[in-house]
């Protein structure tokens, strides 16, 4: 999701994007990105990453058919992978509108050549430059109408996921929805630490989070059932339209939680 210059794209070194693309089973990465991707591609930390997108998925298509949410934010929209989010809102609703943003130049890009629902936009913002977040929401998006923000694959990225979460929560209007995932250390650690750390040789920064950690930063949305749970087994359904290869998730603990919340009226 980060890039160390803005305005050019450095095919040198593994791109956070490229590398979290491959491990959701898509196409987009160079040779060295592979190289980074292809070793994780049967652990469970890529199946905590592929069933937490899934996730997203499943209840953005549930806040679009059961409480009439038709306009999406995703943070760190990363590289499209059919169906991204905005085509599940515009199947949900004619007058849909999704804002995708992301600070690497490259998604940014990517994004913009492929995403082409009506009323979608790409942005080129860094997630922790909260005004300027807000300043796309507010611009795009109709205040007056539900609103949901999907922060999937993301927080995990970011070296203070607390505060940028919390600094957004506070500026934004109540009834908004989250769709929220996060990897996790607490089961299958080992496995865990060792994707970290092959991340973290190539330059990507990922910071798994306890259980408590995530709870907390939740803390101010209340909570859809059945809460904050293993990403697979949140409202499991089987007739999910989706790229992305299963691999199984049920034969372990699940190494990612998830949740749907809203603000408080």
């Amino acid at each position: 999701m980060t890039v160390s210059n803005p305005t050019v794209l450095d095919s040198s070194r593994p791109n956070t994007a490229r590398v979290c693309n491959v491990l959701l089973g898509g196409r987009d990465g160079y040779d060295l990105d592979l190289v980074v991707a292809e070793p994780m591609l049967y652990s469970q930390f890529t199946i905590a990453m592929r069933e937490a997108r899934r996730f997203a998925r499943r209840a953005v298509e549930h806040l679009c058919n059961q409480h009439q949410v038709n306009q999406v934010v995703e943070l760190g929209c990363g590289f499209p992978l059919h169906p991204d989010i905005g085509e599940i809102t515009a199947a949900a609703s004619r007058t849909a509108r999704t804002l995708y943003i992301d600070n690497d130049l490259l998604a940014a890009t990517h994004a913009r050549a492929l995403l082409t629902q009506p009323n979608s936009v790409v942005s080129e913002v860094d997630l922790t430059d909260i005004a300027a977040v807000l300043a796309e929401i507010t611009t795009v998006m109709d205040s007056t109408e539900p609103l949901a923000v999907c922060l999937s694959g993301t927080a995990e990225l970011l070296a203070d996921a607390s505060a940028v979460l919390g600094a957004l929560t506070r500026q934004l209007p109540p009834g908004t929805w989250i769709v929220f995932t996060h990897v996790t250390d607490d089961i299958a650690g080992d496995d865990i630490g060792r994707a970290v750390a092959a991340l973290n040789d190539a330059g990507i920064g990922f910071h798994p989070r306890d259980y408590d950690t995530i709870t907390e930063m939740l803390a101010p949305y209340r909570l859809a059932d059945p809460g904050l749970i293993a990403p697979h087994r949140w409202r499991p359904t089987d007739t999910e339209h989706d790229t992305l290869r299963p691999l199984h998730p049920e034969r372990w603990g699940l190494a990612a939680y998830a949740a749907l919340g809203q603000l408080p009226h």
